[in-house]
């Protein structure tokens, strides 16, 4: 039985596509957009640029926009991908250059699990997933492109920083990041990284963090630190201090305290 499911993302007219094939042969045709996808089962065989090549479980399938290609079981029982169809001018926008993928099916089970997941939690704008979703492109674009990443300008991080530190009560959304830095999106999210070492995302994670070790450290309850530093709830704020210094926040009050006074409270 033959079954796609089609997703649209609510930006950069990006399209997500999963699907399952078992005896369908694909005409040659072509697509306006880059199709970057994973094989999640089976084996397709596509034809690609005058050569047949096999993508099995495990496997990238890069195929640039406009080029024809066709595709076909690569065994009986057919096979399973997830896809996102992403337009010219974004993989532009991330790679500086319009890319090329001379190799259309790389076996990268690595990459290829880590873009089944990204295409499972679907159409989310939120800061973290676009985040998440420039570091695999980019990944993708370095390893399998013929001229890989063009250097990024230097960018304004300090501006940014600023601007994520004035309200830490509100995620910005990655385009008013980049119009506060002046960048393109994607090209801000390396800045950012390459300068600071973690992501917009991470950086102001960092910040509220240590509002809610001052809020603590203050007195304040726990249920105050995580509404004032600005996490969602209590096992919002504990989730995050914990994995990031190996205390909850109840822990690093009593202790405070204790470190303060010579007594425990």
């Amino acid at each position: 039985m033959e079954d796609v499911v089609e997703h649209r993302y609510g930006r950069d007219d990006m399209r997500l596509v999963t699907a399952s094939f078992r005896a369908h042969r694909f005409v040659p045709h072509a697509h306006s957009e880059y199709a970057v996808a994973a094989i999640e089962r089976g084996v397709e065989a596509v034809r690609y640029r005058g050569a047949t090549e096999h993508a099995g479980a495990g496997s990238l399938l890069l195929l640039d926009a406009d080029t024809i290609h066709a595709g076909r079981p690569g065994i009986a029982e057919g096979w399973d991908y997830r896809v996102f169809y992403l337009p010219p001018a974004l993989l532009a926008e991330l790679a500086g250059h319009r890319p090329t993928f001379p190799v259309p099916t790389p076996h990268d089970p690595r990459l290829a699990a880590r873009l089944i997941r990204l295409h499972r939690r679907g159409d989310q704008d939120c800061l973290a997933a676009r985040e998440e979703f420039e570091a695999l492109c980019t990944e993708i674009l370095v390893r399998y492109t013929r001229r890989g990443i063009a250097p990024t300008p230097p960018a304004p991080v300090a501006k940014v920083q600023r601007h994520l530190a004035a309200d830490l009560l509100r995620t910005p959304p990655l385009d008013e990041l980049a119009n506060v830095a002046g960048l393109p999106r994607f090209q801000l999210l390396r800045a950012f990284r390459r300068e600071t070492g973690v992501t917009p995302h991470g950086y102001l994670l960092q910040l509220r963090l240590r509002r809610a070790q001052q809020l603590l450290t203050a007195g304040h309850t726990v249920a105050r630190a995580a509404a004032e530093s600005g996490f969602y709830d209590q096992s919002h704020l504990h989730r995050h201090f914990r994995r990031t210094f190996a205390a909850t926040p109840g822990r690093f009050a009593r202790n405070d305290v204790q470190d303060r006074y010579g007594s425990r409270a």
